[in-house]
């Protein structure tokens, strides 16, 4: 037992509150709110649920928001300014070589050089190199295609 009065004081101010929330907590569970708020002289009850949710109208509902809009200091829309004109990258040649053709049931794969830096490439069909798409590739050669440009690649009989 506790040696100090305010000590216990305090704990059985604590056991009070929880009797009392206690209490209240199964008198509100035992009332409805529509007991609670109806006095007897009418009768009152609560809409049956439905599947009604709210939507919000659309915006053109509201012809001043969208023509003085609030968040600007002078309530109209900034202007955009117009994007500059990039000009269009070159189109580069197919600089490749074609150096050999791996053709399975699953997949045609072209081993290609690239003349710019030497390096090896395998391509299967339908892939690109810098834009050119990898059309067929048959046993002696690959067909690439850009846009209407059409190339065909040889595979030399060295």
């Amino acid at each position: 037992m506790p040696k100090n009065p305010m000590t216990v004081a305090l704990l059985l101010a604590a056991a009070l509150l929880v009797v009392v929330i206690a209490i209240e907590w199964t008198l509100a569970r035992k009332t409805s709110p529509v007991d609670l708020a109806n006095t007897g002289d009418e009768d009152i009850s609560l809409p049956a649920p439905s599947g009604y949710r709210y939507s919000a109208p659309p915006i053109e509902d509201y012809p001043e928001v969208l023509e003085r809009p609030v968040f600007f200091r002078d309530r109209t829309l900034p202007v955009e300014p117009e994007p500059e004109a990039v000009p269009a990258a070159p189109l580069l040649p197919l600089r490749l070589k074609l150096e050999g053709v791996a053709i399975s049931s699953e997949s045609r794969v072209a081993v290609l050089r690239n003349t710019a830096n030497n390096q090896l490439l395998n391509l299967a069909e339908g892939l690109s190199h810098q834009g050119w798409l990898l059309e067929k590739v048959s046993a002696d050669r690959a067909v690439f295609r850009r846009g209407s440009q059409v190339t065909e690649l040889l595979l030399d009989a060295d």
